[in-house]
């Protein structure tokens, strides 16, 4: 595993376990960590080139070189666990993250010979940890306004099954690289739970590695928006 993924793990459990601990000086405002569960939808992963004037002898029409490599992407689901701590007047956010999608590579390069279709199941595990500026205090004092920003890594799990003649690829297993979002929570229960939404964005370095997606192009890489519903415990 690469350093930046060693040293962001060393730091996220430093942080998280730094926040499950107090002491009996800890005042209220510091001891407030507040835990949360969320799911929803996805689009994104694996982002494919689709520049093929970069690709070396992809000798078609200029009209038609989208042709030679194209790339599908199905909307997937992700769920996640969250922990905020108060530092000041912002928060700092921590996380583990589950995500899935399918995506569809379509090969028609006669040129090259590759001609075929390369599925992949493609699930990650995320890591984000963003320091989140709250907004909108005095009008929505309980809705949590955030926006956020920071840095997500990932590990990558994919399973593939091809059909036709297809070019050799590689998988990155560690990916990162940074992260927006902004979330909120409109609805307050008795007990002090909220409900809420949260909708992040995020563009990272490359997953996927093949002829017409190599790591000199500038477009191939990782992203997604993913968004959905947020509990957030008392």
């Amino acid at each position: 595993m690469k350093k930046t993924a060693i040293t962001f793990i060393l730091g996220l459990s430093f942080i998280m376990i730094n926040s499950c601990s107090t002491t009996e000086q800890t005042t209220a405002t510091d001891r407030k960590l507040k835990f949360s569960i969320q799911g929803g939808a996805n689009l994104g992963g694996i982002i494919e080139n689709t520049d093929m004037t970069v690709v070396p002898n992809v000798k078609v029409p200029p009209e038609a070189t989208v042709d030679a490599f194209t790339g599908a992407t199905r909307i997937g689901f992700n769920v996640g666990v969250h922990i905020n701590k108060t530092l000041k007047r912002n928060q700092i956010e921590a996380g583990i993250d589950y995500m899935n999608n399918h995506q569809t590579f379509t090969y028609n390069d006669a040129e090259n010979m590759y001609i075929g279709v390369r599925e992949l199941n493609v699930s990650q595990v995320l890591f984000p940890l963003t320091y989140n500026f709250v907004f909108l205090r005095k009008q929505f004092p309980h809705a949590d306004i955030q926006l956020k920003a920071g840095y997500l890594g990932q590990l990558n799990f994919i399973s593939t099954s091809e059909t036709g003649a297809l070019p050799e690829y590689s998988l990155n297993v560690w990916s990162n690289g940074l992260t927006l979002g902004i979330s909120a929570f409109p609805f307050r229960f008795n007990n002090g739970s909220k409900l809420g939404f949260y909708f992040d964005l995020h563009r990272g370095s490359q997953i996927y590695e093949d002829y017409y997606n190599q790591s000199s192009f500038k477009m191939s890489g990782s992203s997604f928006m993913k968004f959905g519903v947020k509990y957030q415990f008392n």
